[in-house]
């Protein structure tokens, strides 16, 4: 029995099984260019996530190396950061404002470590700052930038553990929640 003696089912059933095999091939091929076009960010954190404590410093250490070198804008350790307001002061001033009111008037700076970083979405982060003995919650919007590519470019930088400078106002989103939006 060679191929000439095929019947026509089991022809058609040869025919199914290449398609479907071509299909799947396919869908591979679009689930890989997917994968690349995505930005690389997430697949840094992933690998900050799993790695031991000597690959960590490695990696922060070539990444801060990296924006020496860029220069201009990009220093990792700026020289002064004007700071108008404690974190606990903060706190205490707002702290009046009711669930939804703002002050969108009264642009303040505060600094603070980043000891948690959550994302809502591509456009939308949330850094919780802690200095002080208090903690307050920044949010950081790309609706608030001057531009889509700086705020990519400023959030990048930012890693668990950075001591960072924010300007904003403080918007009142949450009961027990301050917040801030970066300038």
């Amino acid at each position: 029995m060679g191929d000439a003696t095929i019947s026509k089912n089991e022809l058609k059933r040869r025919q199914k099984a290449l398609e479907k095999q071509q299909k799947q091939a396919e869908k591979q091929a679009e689930k890989i260019a997917a994968e690349a076009a995505q930005p690389t960010k997430q697949k840094l954190k992933k690998e900050d996530e799993d790695i031991s404590p000597n690959e960590y410093y490695k990696l922060r250490t070539g990444a801060i190396q990296k924006l020496k070198g860029l220069g201009g804008d990009n220093d990792p350790y700026p020289h002064k950061f004007n700071v108008t307001i404690s974190l606990q002061g903060f706190i205490e001033k707002y702290s009046y404002l009711k669930e939804g009111e703002a002050i969108d008037t009264d642009v303040v700076s505060v600094a603070g470590r980043v000891h948690a970083i959550r994302e809502s979405g591509a456009k939308l982060i949330f850094y919780d700052l802690r200095g002080e003995g208090t903690k307050l919650q920044v949010m950081a919007t790309a609706a608030s930038y001057e531009s889509e590519t700086k705020f990519i470019e400023d959030t990048d930088k930012i890693r668990r553990g950075d001591i960072i400078g924010v300007e904003g106002y403080q918007p009142k989103r949450r009961k027990a929640n301050c917040q801030f939006v970066r300038r």
